[in-house]
This record gives structure tokens, C-alpha cells and sequence, in this order.
């Protein structure tokens, strides 16, 4: 599915907002397309819909994975005596009723954006386009903060202890006047279920970026980039758990930008 990025406004949340509508927009339009070609599908070539293949990747994954799937949650509503049944008649039959649907139901269908990583690609995004271009990309391969140490998943895994399992990998890396920057990036606009986690990963995340300040004085910066309403209004609670606020920041994406142009 398209992702879309719309940078226009210094806002990170925004920014945010407007992307994840654009693409849920984009995706719907993709979602047509897809249950157009699923009714044009010829059954004899794939007389097993598992084993169906296409040039359109989204049609695919309609076919063998998504529509089934939906089907099998409710396969006793759809008539049918177990998932085993499912078939290209349900299959097509589904496409058929997406299609007919209107609009405002239609695009409840297709992929969502809040699992295509739009938030943290508007963040870097900005970054880039204030900071320099591909100055910062996605932190690859996996990394994190932990124990005064930058570990690789390996090596962090092969740490022992409950605590290890609630931290989270480093979302962008950058590197802007020879200092390296490791990003943890959110966005969270109101509270509850997950944000909760949210904030527990934000401040493990800070406690650990400050254990690593004080053990070692070189170039690497740490900076917890968050955006929304909710997690903005947990900023004075988070500044307390940072010690060393001149390698460890947070801030929203205009603070992190300033900070770092300072550096």
C-alpha cells in the first residue's frame, strides 16, 4: 500500500495527522483496484486460491491472506462448517461486497495506516528536511540503549532479566556536525490501552540514554522525539527523569530540530 507524507506544516503532530488520513485515503483507493482484479480472477489457473500469484503484491496478499482471514474470524456466520471451506466463491463474493459497499464503509476495509509506519517516517522525514537530506534514516541494523552500552539485538538479548524485555529498539540514526544521534521516536495524540506502554518505553528509554551519558563522554546523542497532545503533556514528567540534558533530550519534533541545530 502507498504510503503518503505530507510535511507542509512545522507541526510534527500535524504533519502526522494529515499522513495517516492521506494514507488511509491512498490505501482505499489501492483496496478498489485490488477488488476489481480479485472478480477478473480466472479460477482454473489457481484452482487453489492459497496458491494464486500476481504481479500486483496487494492483490496477493488480498487473496491468500487477508479475505481468508476475515473469513475464518466469522466462518459459522458465512455459512460455512469450518475455515477448510473457504473457497474462491467466498473469496470473489467478499471482493464483490466491498465493492459494493459505499465509500464511507469501504475504506474501514483496507489496510490502516497506524501499521505502516507512518508516524515515525513523517518524523525522520522533517529531520531531514531541516537538518539535511538523508542526514538521518532508519536505524539499521537494530539497536539499543541499554546498561551504558549501544547493543546490536544479539547482544541485548543475550542480556539476562525481566527488565530487558520492555525496552524498545532505536528508531532513527543521523549523523549532523560529526555527532551521532539515536532517535527514539512517538507519536501518541490521546491516552489509554497502549499509550500506556508508550510512556513506560519513553522513560526506560531516557533512564537508559542517561546511564550511557555518564559512562561514556564522546559524540553520541540521545533524543526521545514525540509528538501528540497526550504524549506532549507527559513532558515535564519526562525532563525529571533526564539528567544529562546536554546529550539527552525530549522534546516534540520542532524542539528536537532546534536542539540539535544548537549542537
Amino acid at each position: 500500500m502507498s504510503v503518503v507524507l505530507l510535511t507542509n506544516n512545522k507541526n510534527g503532530a500535524k504533519n502526522i495527522d494529515a499522513s495517516r488520513q492521506a494514507t488511509n485515503k491512498s490505501n482505499l483507493e489501492e483496496g478498489i483496484i485490488c477488488w476489481q482484479e480479485i472478480l477478473t480472477i480466472d479460477e482454473e489457473k489457481f484452482p487453489n486460491y492459497r496458491n494464486y500469484k500476481s504481479s500486483n503484491k496487494n492483490t496477493q496478499q488480498q487473496v491468500s491472506v487477508t479475505i481468508p482471514n476475515r473469513l475464518t474470524k466469522n466462518f459459522i456466520h458465512y455459512g460455512l462448517d469450518s475455515p477448510n471451506d473457504i473457497s474462491w466463491v467466498h473469496i470473489k463474493e467478499m471482493a464483490k461486497k466491498y465493492l459494493e459497499s459505499d465509500d464511507w464503509l469501504q475504506i474501514n476495509f483496507c489496510k490502516d495506516s497506524t501499521r505502516q509506519s507512518v508516524d515515525e517516517q513523517v518524523q525522520r522525514r522533517m529531520l531531514n528536511e531541516y537538518l539535511g537530506e538523508n542526514t538521518f534514516t532508519k536505524c539499521k541494523p537494530s539497536m539499543f540503549v541499554y546498561n551504558g552500552k549501544l547493543l546490536n539485538k544479539k547482544d541485548y538479548k543475550a542480556h539476562e532479566g525481566s527488565q530487558v524485555k520492555t525496552r524498545k529498539d532505536i528508531d532513527t540514526f543521523g549523523n549532523y556536525k560529526n555527532n551521532k544521534f539515536w532517535i527514539f521516536q512517538k507519536y501518541a495524540k490521546v491516552s489509554g490501552g497502549h499509550q500506556d506502554n508508550v510512556s513506560i518505553e519513553t522513560t526506560h528509554f531516557l533512564n537508559d540514554a542517561d546511564v550511557y551519558a555518564n559512562k561514556n563522554k564522546n559524540n553520541n546523542f540521545f533524543i526521545a522525539q514525540l509528538d501528540g497532545n497526550f504524549i506532549e503533556s507527559l513532558f515535564p514528567k519526562f525532563k525529571k527523569e533526564t539528567i544529562n540534558t546536554n546529550r539527552v533530550f525530549v522534546g516534540n519534533t520542532e524542539e528536537v530540530i532546534d536542539w540539535i541545530r544548537k549542537i
